[in-house]
């Protein structure tokens, strides 16, 4: 399942910053639906194809033709089982007020949705309009924000959000443990995380290969511009070329700052 999330500084250039990489954020098929959200003018903005795909997928050609300092795209391949949600509404990512939220893997949670919905406010169930365990994941890590009367806050540090997330993944796992599901074959499941509110973000490693870029441009002479400052990670996509981007330790965090400082941190703690 291929995913990317990317911010920058000079969102006029960030698709000359894509360029060299592109082939990173292609999706091969089959593809079931996919989605972009973006933010534009302090707006988060949602761009999502519910419709399958028999062909390649450039996640990021919409960028191409937009303003954007802070992306996430992902698409979700053809379900074999036939019995995966689909639609738009099911189709990340997922969004609430300023936050975006992707997550790579499809766990079936299912059988512990309710005891997981009792540590949702109801003003957040209502905003959960589709049947996937990601978006269901992503209001926990919401509600983890409400309690601490951080979810509205621009400025809210990317520790702070990485200690609501690994709270999330720990209660889901507990809730797994309860209800005598092997968390340890159950992790694979849950792929990579992307989170954003738009001025920072946290992608999380969790058993699949997540890998870092630092983005640049070139001026009129082909010199390197370093005025432009722009991260990119991508998930998902064996074979694809690595060089010029960095393995995410497994387990880890990856906290991208306001002013685009690149940090890394264990999840668990």
């Amino acid at each position: 399942m291929k995913l990317f999330a990317c911010m920058c500084n000079q969102p006029q250039r960030l698709p000359a910053a894509l360029a060299p990489v592109r082939a990173a954020l292609v999706a091969q098929p089959p593809i079931s639906r996919w989605g972009l959200g973006y933010i534009q003018g302090g707006d988060v903005l949602l761009v999502r194809t519910p419709k399958s795909s028999t062909t390649p997928i450039d996640l990021s050609a919409p960028l191409s033709e937009l303003t954007s300092d802070c992306a996430i795209a992902q698409a979700v391949p053809v379900d074999k089982s036939g019995v995966a949600p689909a639609g738009t509404d099911n189709t990340p990512p997922f969004r609430f007020r300023r936050w975006m939220f992707a997550q790579t893997g499809q766990p079936k949670l299912d059988d512990i949705a309710p005891r997981l919905l009792e540590h949702v406010p109801e003003y957040l169930r209502r905003n959960i309009r589709g049947r996937t365990s990601a978006e269901l994941i992503f209001h926990l890590f919401l509600a983890m924000l409400h309690d601490e009367g951080n979810i509205d806050d621009p400025n809210l540090a990317t520790q702070a959000q990485r200690r609501a997330l690994s709270a999330t993944l720990r209660l889901v796992n507990a809730e797994l443990e309860r209800a005598g599901r092997a968390t340890g074959d159950h992790a694979i499941q849950l792929g990579n995380v992307a989170l954003t509110n738009g001025r920072s973000m946290v992608l999380a490693q969790l058993n699949e290969p997540l890998r870092l870029r630092r983005l640049t441009v070139t001026d009129e002479l082909g010199r390197r511009d370093d005025s432009f400052r722009g991260v990119l990670l991508v998930s998902g996509g064996d074979g694809d070329p690595k060089d010029g981007f960095e393995d995410v330790p497994p387990r880890g965090a990856v906290l991208i700052s306001r002013d685009l400082q690149v940090s890394f941190a264990d999840l668990a703690p």
